[in-house]
């Protein structure tokens, strides 16, 4: 009898911890710590008046979706191309010496 209520402690426990390191974005960007997990609220489905699933990722799942211009489908079923954000860009060094070890970073 106590095992059982010791174990319905745990779980309880474990699930309000689970649910405090969890932040809330509408569009999560992985800014913050690259470990600390963020969630989508539920989007509208195409075509439909119900509402897809919470996703939740890492921030460096987010942050390298977002670099790639891409996003999680409203269903949370497949990576889509990001039509609401930035394109993605590629930066490099430009100019500079190479003893100066300087140069502008030129996107596009």
């Amino acid at each position: 009898m106590v095992r059982k209520a010791l174990l319905i402690a745990a779980i309880f426990a474990s699930a309000a911890a689970l649910a405090e390191d969890r932040a809330v974005s509408r569009r999560p960007d992985g800014t913050g710590d690259p470990d600390a997990t963020t969630c989508r609220p539920p989007q509208p489905l195409p075509s439909s008046r119900m509402l897809g699933p919470q996703v939740c990722k890492t921030n460096s799942q987010w942050a390298l979706l977002r670099k790639n211009g891409q996003d999680i489908s409203a269903d949370g079923s497949e990576i889509i191309s990001d039509k609401s954000g930035s394109a993605s860009m590629t930066c490099t060094a430009a100019g500079g010496g190479a003893t100066s070890g300087g140069g502008m970073p030129v996107c596009h």
